[in-house]
């Protein structure tokens, strides 16, 4: 049976999408949005019926996913559960798996479950690739389509679609990483001027240097149980807040 080429409608489609994956996180695209985006671009691969992607979690199970339609969302949802099925293999380093006949009875011994409802929803084959980074897997993008469907072409076009979304997956956790501890960053230096706004206050008060100022704020601290930064606002944010550091009268 014949392969379907690729046309340039869709050479230029499938191309700009490559893009779009590789610079989701730039444009803030969320990780749900980027996978619906690598499910619906993958089904206009020449010989692809269907396509669904999913991220597995630390337990090895997948975490997130997205679908084409129902009956791949159905297929997805059975390997979640039963924790089998080519997407699952994939994810633990047992791949790529292409155009594998569902009819086939190793198939069938290896995916008893999915291999009988992929062929009730009427795929009779799928081929699954790894979402991996720097050899660190993040998940799997399973085509359904019927045996012999799908060509060398095609599954290098599927295959740059898995390999550019899992650079968006990643870039996407090293641009959150950073905006946390950029966040982090922020928070400290906030604390460590409030701190410093209440060591000034104190050492007017008690007329005295900062160093001791600090000491007393530090002991009050620990004396009532409270975090220092806490402490600090109280006095800052409130005036009165210093009523339980007399101010010293300074002798004539």
């Amino acid at each position: 049976m014949s392969i379907e080429p690729l046309n340039t409608t869709r050479s230029q489609e499938l191309a700009a999408n490559l893009l779009a994956l590789v610079d989701a996180p730039a444009r803030g695209e969320s990780e749900e949005h980027l996978l619906r985006r690598l499910a619906r671009v993958t089904a206009l691969v020449p010989g692809v019926e269907a396509a669904a992607c999913s991220l597995i979690g630390p337990e090895g199970t997948p975490r997130r996913m997205a679908a084409t339609d129902e009956r791949t969302r159905r297929l997805e949802c059975l390997q979640a559960e039963s924790r089998v099925g080519p997407c699952l293999d994939i994810a633990r380093g047992k791949g790529p798996l292409a155009n594998i006949p569902m009819s086939h009875p190793h198939s069938r011994t290896r995916w008893p479950r999915f291999t009988s409802r992929a062929l009730s929803e009427g795929f009779t084959a799928v081929t699954a690739l790894p979402l991996a980074h720097q050899d660190r897997p993040l998940g799997a993008l399973d085509l359904y389509h019927q045996h012999g469907r799908l060509g060398p072409s095609a599954i290098r076009w599927a295959r740059l679609l898995a390999d550019a979304a899992a650079v968006g997956l990643a870039h996407r956790e090293v641009l959150r990483d950073a905006l946390v501890r950029g966040d982090q960053l922020q928070n400290a230096l906030n604390s460590r001027v409030l701190i410093e706004q209440a060591k000034g206050m104190l050492a007017e008060r008690l007329d005295c240097d900062l160093q001791e100022a600090f000491e007393h704020l530090r002991g009050h601290a620990r004396a009532q149980r409270m975090k220092l930064i806490d402490l600090a606002a109280l006095i800052v944010g409130d005036p009165s807040g210093t009523s339980f550091f007399p101010r010293r009268h300074q002798t004539p």
